[in-house]
């Protein structure tokens, strides 16, 4: 894996599926482990929640507020993307059967490390606090949507084969 253009290619990545698919590959890559037909779903949780995977379902659902938060403190495009890389990877572990946090962010560390390089921010964020990158993040800790779900349209694309 060529690190330098994966790293390139997260940067410049514009949806969440474009991102999904860097996970896809940087974790079969890693662990010789796949899994099709995902969902992501867009959700008023929580706010110490970043993301959830129910155990035998297809739906990741990842916490909208933090989203938004990370989108306005984030200081480019990369950082933003690299959050979106790490919560997804965190989440696709869990659906790939994974259970405990610990080994989950210990993997997700070396498997953003291998695919990345070792010093990307995705790795970091996999393994600290996320007010460690986004200090002000206690600042919007109220900042709340309305309670509601959205399923992302266009997500693990490569995985089905018709137009949903």
């Amino acid at each position: 894996m060529n690190v330098d253009s994966n790293s390139g290619l997260l940067t410049s990545a514009e949806t969440f599926d474009e991102i999904f698919e860097m996970v896809k590959r940087a974790t079969e890559a890693s662990l010789g482990m796949h899994r099709a037909g995902l969902t992501l779903v867009l959700g008023d949780i929580p706010n110490e929640v970043g993301a959830y995977h129910q155990m035998g379902s297809n739906a990741i659902v990842m916490n909208r507020n933090i989203l938004r938060i990370v989108e306005r403190l984030s200081k480019s495009r990369s950082e933003k993307n690299s959050y979106v890389f790490m919560i997804l990877l965190h989440e696709y572990l869990h659906s790939l059967g994974y259970t405990s946090d610990r080994e989950v962010r210990d993997l997700s560390r070396r498997i953003s490390g291998e695919f990345l390089g070792e010093s990307h921010v995705a790795g970091e964020m996999a393994v600290m606090p996320l007010d460690r990158f986004f200090p002000d993040l206690v600042k919007f800790s109220s900042f709340r949507d309305k309670g509601e779900y959205e399923t992302v349209r266009r997500f693990d694309s490569s995985s089905t084969s018709y137009i949903a």
